[in-house]
């Protein structure tokens, strides 16, 4: 499905520019102020807020569930001042949706293995998605913490208001990148928090992988988006990703009980 990853940079960035093109001069300059404060927000927002649960002692999932609601009513405000929803939400079809399944199957595996793999590492990696979490409490972390505070604000935050103003601002390519980092950058401390199990320069290494890593994974949804033709399809390829995760750590967990 993705016959071209630069096809489908080219394609959606002829879209978003005509667009951009058919509104009045002064709005393109908004547009690209709009771009640069939304980018420095998701990067600045989840990196201090972690900040702050780890020197105040705050359950970190609380503090981002509260955070990230407050966040996607930001969103949803700003899509409908600015962009406008059908800009945002694009169409949805079947064929996107089963990308989108497809696309977050494929890094679940990878994700599954390397915890099932990595020792102390993969144990924290179960660690600060799962803890102990059992019955209602679990439901709970998929469904509120994980479904909507973390898929469907994340999405709505960066395949949906980034990636129009990005679109609308920068070369398709440029945009990706941006999109991509700003994403990764979102993680870096809430990994580094997560990372219990590490000391010193190891924990650092392993938080700026998980940056990568994130920055990979962002540049694929941004790719799903495109392909897909709106935000059903990352919406979709996210939710299989995280939840089917966080049901695969919680059978590991229970294989790994003595």
């Amino acid at each position: 499905m993705f016959a071209s990853a630069e096809y489908y940079l080219r394609h959606w960035h002829m879209s978003t520019t005509g667009q951009a093109e058919a509104a009045a001069p002064s709005e393109g300059g908004n547009t690209a102020l709009q771009a640069l404060i939304t980018a420095i927000v998701l990067v600045l927002y989840p990196n201090i807020l972690a900040l702050l649960t780890a020197r105040a002692g705050w359950d970190q999932w609380r503090a981002f569930t509260i955070g990230n609601g407050v966040l996607t009513v930001l969103c949803s405000i700003l899509v409908t001042l600015g962009p406008g929803w059908p800009a945002v939400w694009g169409h949805v079809d079947g064929r996107g949706l089963l990308l989108g399944a497809l696309a977050g199957a494929v890094p679940l595996v990878v994700i599954l293995a390397f915890a099932l793999a990595a020792g102390r590492l993969g144990q924290d990696i179960i660690a600060m998605s799962i803890g102990g979490l059992v019955g209602w409490r679990f439901a709970y972390r998929l469904a509120v913490q994980v479904a909507l505070a973390t898929v469907v604000c994340e999405e709505l935050a960066f395949r949906g208001l980034l990636f129009v103003l990005l679109g609308r601002t920068l070369s398709g390519a440029a945009a990706f990148v941006a999109g991509a980092g700003v994403f990764g950058l979102w993680h870096f401390t809430i990994q580094y928090n997560g990372l219990v199990g590490q000391r010193g320069m190891a924990r650092l290494l392993a938080a700026l992988a998980g940056v990568l890593a994130y920055t990979a994974l962002g540049g694929l949804l941004v790719l799903v988006r495109i392909a897909g033709g709106g935000l059903a399809a990352p919406l979709m390829a996210h939710g299989v990703l995280d939840l089917g995760m966080f049901l695969g750590l919680y059978v590991l967990r229970e294989r790994r009980k003595p």
